[in-house]
């Protein structure tokens, strides 16, 4: 007999159904790990991508800050300096204050009368400064060449370019210290020609003859032939042929920072030489910017300007700091030093000429200007050695209304306010073969002082402000940039986490369920 044994079709159903329920619960738990790691791979990615860049890069900041400070201040035809620097791109003027002689007929006729003088003015011109016939050289220099342009602004002015203004008379006086020292028989004959054309101590001219117009004089086109003053035209004007020239100024060779960013606009030469004829030594030596460029200056506790007017550079000290349209600025100013002969800084000796040595305050440029008695001063003779000021009267010197100072944003060396400001003064002596000079006391005869100025404008001012931002938003940027991707990760890590967790209780309670349909035959 064969015995054949029977499998109830209800348990060969629940096995089958369990193996069935196993196989897709496994299946399910791959493909819901597949999706866990998915999202965790590419939260991961995400997060590391940013961090990876933002540490590197924020780390890195201060190397690409300073290299797009570089390549924005670097005097290139493609930098942004080079478009504030080849022309003047915001408002510039220049205020020439004339001083009038009121009692010169009493100077002239009486001992111990000093010479009483009015101010008249200012006479504002609105300036275009331009830099043309410019050569890049391979040296990390510019070669170039400035011309200046005024235009007269009425509107801004207190007076006419008609107004009539008395003076000294600036070519008899020139022709006078030229032959000073020559033999008595030359300055009589020199004497006798300015008697002959009916020369006087004073002139009185319009404004714009004695500015930039010009007036005809007789005794200069003689001295001109004669050979008795290098003063190389036929008309006589304080800026006579400057209005618009190319080479007034002379040929300035400047440094852009190419090959050294800390001498980004220093004037290394000067009419193709690093050294002034007109002065010795250290005097002489071409430095200092032109006013208009500058590098960072963060520490810096004096600055130089070179000034063509005078052949050679003046300095002025650190004052501390001051706030110009929410930018904080170094503040430069004249001091006694900007002017001195050796009285206050001794390495300043070099501008005292032996016999013609002043008190301090006063700089000779006579050989600067055609030889001609030319000396500079601040206006007033502020800071000036008080005897300028006791031999004549109507000076009121004051710091507020006559002191030079430049305000440089120390990080990007873009200046914020200038404010330059000279006296030109002419000095007379008395000479026993001069006629017009024989009874006269040394005097230093005050003509006209200007003051130059300029302030950054407020489009400018934001641009400045965005550049300095820059430095610190790098940082915060970069940085936040490496924390979001921290954080993504780590919402990765967790969106995972629970997942995987989730899929173990889900498996756990199917188990469990497995179990109760065993245990109760299902």
């Amino acid at each position: 007999m064969t015995f054949v044994a029977e499998i109830p079709s209800g348990s060969q159903e629940s096995e089958g159904t369990k193996s069935c329920q196993e196989n897709q619960n496994g299946i399910q738990k791959s493909t819901k790990m597949m999706h866990s790691y998915k999202k965790l791979a590419i939260f991961c990615s995400v997060g590391a991508v940013a961090i990876i860049i933002g540490i590197t890069t924020g780390s890195c900041w201060s190397i690409i800050y300073d290299w797009f400070l570089r390549k924005e201040l670097t005097l290139s035809p493609t930098s942004k300096s080079f478009q504030i620097w080849e022309q003047t791109p915001i408002p510039m003027y220049l205020r020439i204050h004339m001083f009038n002689w009121t009692n010169y007929k009493e100077f002239y006729n009486k001992n111990g009368i000093k010479p009483h003088f009015v101010e008249l003015g200012p006479y504002v011109f609105r300036e275009v400064d331009y830099k043309v016939n410019k050569i890049w050289n391979s040296n990390g220099t510019v070669t170039f060449q400035r011309r200046r342009v005024w235009h007269f602004e009425e509107s801004m002015s207190n007076g006419s370019l008609d107004d009539q203004i008395t003076n000294i008379n600036a070519v008899a006086a020139s022709v006078a210290y030229t032959v000073r020292y020559q033999k008595k028989i030359v300055r009589d004959i020199v004497n006798g020609i300015m008697i002959s054309l009916g020369e006087r101590l004073v002139v009185t001219k319009s404004v714009r003859e004695l500015i930039f117009d010009g007036y005809d004089d007789k005794v200069l086109r003689i001295a001109r032939k004669m050979k008795a003053t290098t003063i190389p035209y036929d008309k006589f004007g304080w800026f006579f042929a400057r209005n618009g020239s190319d080479s007034y100024d002379g040929t300035f060779n400047m440094l852009t920072g190419v090959n050294n960013f800390l001498g980004l606009g220093m004037i290394k030469e000067w009419n193709y030489s690093n050294q002034s004829k007109y002065y010795q030594g250290e005097c002489g030596i071409v430095k200092g910017s032109n006013g208009d460029l500058w590098p960072p200056l963060p520490d810096n506790k004096t600055v130089s300007i070179f000034i063509p007017d005078m052949c050679t550079n003046v300095d002025l000290e650190l004052e501390g700091t001051t706030v110009f349209q929410g930018l904080t600025g170094n503040r430069y100013i004249s001091r006694e030093s900007m002017l001195d002969n050796g009285t206050y800084v001794k390495s300043r000796e070099c501008y005292c000429k032996d016999i013609d040595c002043l008190p301090s305050g006063v700089m000779n440029i006579s050989q600067c200007k055609f030889n001609a008695p030319a000396f500079v001063s601040l206006p007033h003779f502020y800071l000036a050695d008080s005897s300028y000021r006791d031999a004549i009267s109507g000076m009121n010197p004051s710091k507020e209304k006559h002191e030079t100072y430049l305000t440089v944003e120390p990080i990007t060396g873009i200046p914020m306010e200038v404010k330059a400001q000279l006296q030109l003064n002419i000095l007379v002596q008395p000479d026993d073969a001069m006629s017009l000079f024989r009874n006269i006391p040394t005097t230093y005869i005050p003509i006209l002082w200007f003051d130059q100025d300029t302030q950054l404008t407020s489009e400018y001012s934001s641009l400045v402000k965005m550049i300095l931002i820059l430095s610190t938003t790098g940082y915060v940027t970069f940085f936040g940039i490496a924390a979001i991707g921290l954080f993504v990760s780590l919402i990765g890590l967790f969106i995972y986490i629970r997942e995987k967790r989730r899929n173990e209780d889900n498996q756990g309670l199917l188990a469990r369920d497995n179990n109760r349909l065993e245990q109760t035959g299902g």
